[in-house]
């Protein structure tokens, strides 16, 4: 036995005495016993070995682990902030989201499904059919499920209303898992806002924005549908077109919210005469039309018109003060006078303005002579805007006398239509029409340019006194530019206003007065004069004749025609003679006829004359040598 082999037994031999003699007394013994203690350490070593790998694999493996839930805890917090980024996205689209399981029931909501669902005492695990209790018509909620029955793929979207006034816009998507069906996500947009401001944009856009009645747009749709109805029954329907009479003045004295109140009251006046079935509708400012349906006899037209004429005649109270208003009515009449909606308004505003021309306050149904006359009209406008373009306006001289004296004091500048081939146009009829087109600035410009054209042609021959009267209408005395235009000649021409006399009619008072006053005033710095033109005839008042600039005072010729037969003739021309004398005015008798009315205005005192029994107006060439031939060239104003 080699004992020194192992040093572990030779270690614990040595602890004995007897370890040699041992060794040689059980050799083979102490063999087993090495070849045991080998085994063992390489048991131990084997097991070391062992120990060692499967430590080393533990710590691999711990150290997988550790990585793997690492990652374990960042995939976990990823998926936290995207299911928290989810959910806020869910709750900020600002709409209710409910995702339903293929049986119907709610299996998740955002955050305005639960309020909701809270609001209207629902659970969170409700069946879709709940809902039918919330809608105002459930029948829809049914349509839809019907629809899915056949297609349960079907992207869907429209609009509910719910029983509280709301309205909701949904859209539904079905839920897959593969190509498997697990259920539908649906979504609820509250659009009741967006839904009334719609409504109220469409309101007002067929709608009068004070009266909230309907307007043009609006009105031509109804007749359009009424004339279908009427059509269909053989009945008739009218259309009456309304204008109020003087509403301007209300608008001046009371201001527009004045004018606002007025109109609304006549509002409430007449809706309360019409029917269910009619329309009472705005086209603007002042003017309404009433669509008047299913009639058998157009008396019944004739009886609304008088019964709107005296619904209308009570006064109007605003800001404590009575106002008196009239309507012109004027009434198109379906099918008789057109079969278009447009037509028939036209026709009625047609017989309005016929109505305003009898003296208002009065109505009158549509007349084809009225369309045949406003189409001479048209005419005669196309001509005249030509007329102005090539110069076929000239300036005539009506002179005017003197009575004391029997000499030329001067003329009224009058603008006469000569066409091409040499024929006339009335001032009576042209004149109107430039007034309701506007053409009539036009004219006064070639007017006041010609009478200063011809006062520096006087100035030249050593005519220095006779003066030219100019009439102005309403319009042009309101525009600003033919007022610079006249004040720019009087500079220009170096002969200011002195030998110009604006004639003014009585209804140029009507307007904003103070306007008027203020332009007189500045006009009369200016050295130019004012006339009133047909005193008598219109709004007489003393309150103007002692608070405006007037200088000359024109009696018209209504009240000179019969002076020597008719004692009530005679005696208002010499009172308004007398008026002006006491006002320390000049008066001026135009339409002088005949000489025993001229004798009979020299008679009473009267200044000056005027008339074709004097001398008819003539053109520039003629006058000037009128003037020369009678020697006249100082005269007195």
């Amino acid at each position: 036995m080699n004992t020194s082999q192992n040093k572990l037994l030779r270690r614990q031999l040595k602890r004995y005495a007897q370890g040699e003699l041992l060794e040689a007394e059980h050799p083979q013994f102490l063999n087993f016993v090495v070849d045991a203690y080998v085994q063992y350490q390489q048991e131990v070593d084997l097991l070391e070995r062992s120990l060692f790998i499967t430590s080393n694999e533990l710590n691999e493996r711990n150290s997988m682990l550790k990585t793997q839930l690492n990652e374990l805890s960042e995939t976990k917090n990823k998926l936290q902030q995207f299911v928290s980024v989810l959910n806020a996205t869910f709750d900020a689209t600002g709409e209710m989201i409910f995702v339903y399981d293929i049986q119907g029931v709610i299996v998740a909501t955002n955050t305005m499904a639960k309020t909701f669902l809270h609001e209207h005492g629902l659970s969170a695990t409700e069946h879709w059919s709940q809902l039918l209790n919330l809608l105002r018509y459930p029948q829809q909620i049914k349509e839809i499920a019907n629809t899915l029955k056949v297609d349960n793929l079907k992207h869907l979207s429209s609009t509910l209303e719910f029983c509280n006034g709301k309205f909701y816009e949904y859209r539904s998507l079905p839920q897959l898992k593969g190509d498997e069906l697990i259920g539908r996500v649906w979504c609820f947009k509250d659009v009741t806002q967006e839904k009334k401001s719609v409504e109220i944009i469409q309101h007002q856009a067929y709608h009068d924005a004070l009266t909230g009645l309907p307007n043009r747009s609006l009105l031509l749709d109804r007749i359009e549908h009424a004339e279908t109805i009427a059509k269909r029954n053989d009945s008739q329907l009218g259309v009456l077109f309304i204008d109020l009479d003087n509403f301007k003045r209300v608008n001046d004295t009371e201001g527009h919210d004045g004018g606002d109140q007025l109109l609304i009251e006549v509002v409430h006046r007449i809706k309360s005469r019409l029917r269910e079935q009619d329309t009472l509708s705005r086209l603007g400012g002042d003017e309404f039309v009433i669509l008047y349906e299913s009639m058998q006899d157009p008396k019944a037209a004739h009886a609304l018109c008088h019964s709107i004429l005296e619904l209308l005649a009570p006064p109007f109270i605003i800001n404590g003060r009575q106002h008196y208003i009239s309507p012109s009515i004027g009434v198109a009449m379906y099918p008789q006078d057109d079969d278009q909606a447009e037509g028939l308004i036209r026709k009625a505003d047609m017989a309005m303005y016929q109505a305003k021309d009898k003296g208002k306050n009065t109505y009158q149904f549509y007349d084809a002579e009225l369309e045949s006359s406003a189409l001479a009209q048209l005419q005669i406008e196309r001509e005249l805007r030509d007329a102005i373009k090539s110069n076929q306006l000239f300036p005539y001289f009506q002179p005017k006398i003197n009575l004391k004296s029997s000499e030329i004091a001067g003329a009224e500048l009058l603008m006469r239509w000569v066409k091409e081939d040499g024929s006339y146009i009335s001032p009576e009829v042209f004149i109107p029409i430039a007034e309701s087109t506007g053409l009539i600035s036009q004219i006064g410009t070639i007017a006041i340019s010609a009478a200063y054209k011809q006062l520096e042609k006087w100035r030249k021959e050593g005519i220095q006194h006779l003066h030219l009267a100019i009439n102005f209408s309403i319009l042009e005395f309101q525009d600003s530019e033919q007022i610079a235009l006249l004040l720019d000649k009087a500079d220009t021409s170096n002969l200011g206003g002195e030998n110009i006399i604006i004639e003014l009619t009585e209804s140029i008072f009507m307007q904003d007065k103070d306007k008027i006053s203020k332009t007189m005033e500045l006009l009369k710095t200016r050295g130019f004069s004012f006339a009133l033109d047909d005193f008598g005839k219109g709004y007489s008042s003393f309150s103007y004749l002692q608070s405006l600039p007037i200088r000359y005072l024109k009696i018209d010729k209504s009240f000179l025609q019969n002076v020597t037969t008719n004692k009530q003739s005679a005696a208002i021309a010499r009172s308004i003679i007398d008026i002006g004398h006491n006002l320390e005015l000049e008066t001026i008798a135009e339409g002088i006829e005949d000489q025993a009315t001229l004798d009979y205005v020299r008679e009473i005192n009267c200044d000056l004359a005027q008339g074709f029994h004097l001398y008819r107006p003539m053109d520039s060439q003629t006058f000037n040598q009128l003037v020369i031939d009678k020697g006249m060239t100082t005269l007195a104003n």
